[in-house]
């Protein structure tokens, strides 16, 4: 999966917008409606749900998946631990990745279990 990340970094680079956050700010709000999909290209990202800690994305991991697929309102907040710099995915690309780059859905499967593994850890 670490090489397959690395080949996505590169990837997103040139498909989404690059945004860059400071240690301590908030890159989304739990309940928010999603509107990115978010690449971590450096940096790291604290996930929390009410509160509480879920787990931290580094470098080559993506968060904001699982409102790409729903549509549904945010399900956590993640806020910068360091300073961070982060590809923005929207829907259309993200749709697009799903369809036309191999192994993207594999990779995003493998977020998805990730977080599901820490969520039930953080319980």
């Amino acid at each position: 999966m670490a090489d397959e990340a690395a080949d996505f970094s590169q990837m997103v680079r040139g498909l989404g917008v690059v945004m860059r956050y400071r240690s301590g700010d908030v890159l989304f709000r739990e309940g928010e409606t999603p509107t990115y999909m978010y690449f971590v290209l450096s940096g790291e990202v604290e996930m929390s749900s009410r509160g509480k800690f879920i787990e931290k994305i580094d470098s080559g991991r993506a968060m904001g998946a699982i409102s790409m697929i729903d549509q549904n309102p945010r399900s956590a907040t993640a806020t910068a631990l360091v300073d961070t710099e982060v590809a923005l995915i929207d829907q259309k690309k993200f749709r697009f990745m799903v369809e036309e780059v191999p192994n993207f859905v594999w990779y995003v499967m493998g977020l998805l279990v990730k977080r599901l593994r820490a969520t039930n850890d953080a319980l």
